[in-house]
């Protein structure tokens, strides 16, 4: 009899550690995603130099964590394109991907990612793609001077001078791991 009770003993125990780690693991989950979520304060927003080529322009929007706590970045940001008096204020057209970048390959249907950027350096991007070839019986392209850019769930937005061709309709891409504004880099 003592053998069947210490097996007793030994299962309860076995149950009870199993039902800990479960709860544990639970609430660990559920943790991860209350802090997860990046603020303003952890993040160092730069508009930089992304490149051209045959008659694409592009700059990114390379998202730097510079806290202690890792936290994630995911959708697009919003971008919004003003220049002089002449100059109509412009919204970013969003687009999954394009000639120097984004999300995958043409007709990609991988889904949105959540970007984790590590405590002290994380790095996430997202490209602005432009064109600097006027179209049709244009003479020349509208070039936008000033930026405003709105990540998810975050706000004020972040403000910087540029020097960005429209030749065509900027589009930007969702964020991406990395500094590149590219899954494919």
């Amino acid at each position: 009899m003592a053998h069947v009770r210490s097996l007793t003993h030994l299962t309860l125990a076995s149950a009870l550690l199993t039902s800990l780690l479960t709860v544990c693991a639970t609430d660990d989950q559920a943790f991860a995603r209350s802090i997860n979520l990046c603020q303003e304060t952890q993040l160092d927003v730069r508009w930089v130099g992304g490149g051209a080529g045959l008659g694409h322009t592009a700059q990114l929007i390379v998202i730097t964590n510079i806290s202690s706590s890792e936290c994630r970045v995911t959708g697009y940001p919003t971008v919004r394109m003003t220049g002089g008096a002449s100059v109509l204020a412009t919204i970013a057209k969003r687009t999954r991907n394009g000639y120097m970048g984004g999300l995958g390959g043409p007709n990609a249907t991988v889904p949105l990612p959540v970007v984790t950027l590590r405590a002290h350096g994380g790095t996430a991007s997202s490209m602005v793609e432009g064109g600097d070839i006027p179209i049709g019986n244009a003479i020349k392209c509208t070039i936008y001077t000033k930026v405003s850019i709105t990540l998810a769930n975050l706000s004020p937005p972040y403000r910087f001078a540029t020097r960005f061709s429209g030749c065509i309709r900027p589009q930007v891409h969702p964020i991406v791991k990395g500094a590149s504004g590219s899954s494919m880099k």
